[in-house]
């Protein structure tokens, strides 16, 4: 916290939404997937292809709610199970708040594994305090470990493929500026979508996915809202206070739901807030209304 801050028929893949230059939603088809490094699908198979995602619906109803609200707010959400995605306002550039701590750790256990070695123990308890309960101070130590702006935005670039985030080096009060990292939805999917499809180890991911979905209770608002009974929830929030933005509240949740035949990847972030809750509220509404049209696409 930070304050006054996935057969029959070919495999088909999962790929980001591509839409026109306003930002809108467009329904992506499903491809034949890359075979990983070791021969392995980059996506999970399926049996039947989807039915079509409502985009124009999703777009309708997300519009006019927004219009009702002083919420600024871009959404981003891929299913691994189907190969679908839907982006509203996907390339809408937001501050990441604490969100960005998911992408600290990922691009310090990639230094680290190409480095050939793992994660000290200090590390991995700075790792664990920063995800789960968003520890700000082990996210300034893990943050210079991790090169500061300089390292983060290289391996972001090279190796997550997140053209549009951008960390930046500088002291905000008393801690680092990495929650002014600026972003868009489309880019935190793909960073999302990097756990899956590399360059990390399948232990690495498996490092991550347990931590993100540890959360502690009080963190587990915006993605999991979305969540049906027995999904699987792993989440990484980011909440603060902007200065640039009159002291209104940026409000973001990042994350995965999976189960009942479908894998989402989200990102929801929101800006110019009069309150956290009032952010809150926001981004829940979008993600439970793209969820709830996502999960449309299956079934009879």
């Amino acid at each position: 916290m930070i304050l006054k801050r996935v057969a029959l028929g070919a495999v088909l893949a999962a790929a980001l939404a591509f839409g026109g230059p306003d930002g809108g939603a467009r329904l992506v088809e499903a491809v034949k997937p890359e075979a990983a490094a070791g021969g392995v699908p980059q996506t999970p198979a399926v049996a039947v292809r989807p039915k079509a995602l409502d985009v124009k619906g999703l777009d309708r109803r997300i519009g006019r709610y927004l219009a009702g609200r002083v919420s600024g707010a871009g959404i981003m959400v891929l299913d691994r199970t189907t190969g679908l995605s839907y982006g509203f306002r996907r390339n809408e550039e937001f501050v990441t708040a604490s969100a960005v701590k998911l992408d600290i750790l990922m691009v310090l256990l990639q230094r680290r594994q190409k480095e050939g070695g793992r994660l000290s123990a200090d590390e991995r308890y700075d790792a664990g305090i920063m995800i789960r309960e968003s520890d700000n101070k082990s996210a300034d130590r893990l943050f210079l470990r991790a090169g500061g702006a300089t390292g983060v935005n290289a391996v972001n670039r090279r190796s997550f493929g997140l053209k549009r985030t951008t960390a930046i080096d500088a002291r905000c009060l008393d801690l680092l500026c990495w929650s002014l990292t600026s972003t868009t939805p489309a880019d935190q999917v793909r960073l999302l979508q990097r756990l899956f499809t590399g360059p990390l180890s399948e232990a690495n991911r498996e490092f991550v996915l347990d931590l993100m979905r540890e959360v502690v209770k009080e963190q587990k608002w915006g993605v999991g809202a979305a969540a049906l009974e027995g999904d699987a929830v792993y989440n990484k929030n980011g909440w603060m206070t902007h200065q640039r933005d009159g002291d209104r509240w940026a409000v973001n949740s990042v994350g995965r739901i999976e189960g009942h035949g479908h894998d989402l990847l989200v990102a929801v972030m929101t800006s110019h807030n009069p309150s956290m809750g009032y952010g809150i509220t926001t981004a829940e509404r979008l993600v439970a209304e793209v969820a709830d049209a996502f999960r449309k696409t299956s079934g009879p």
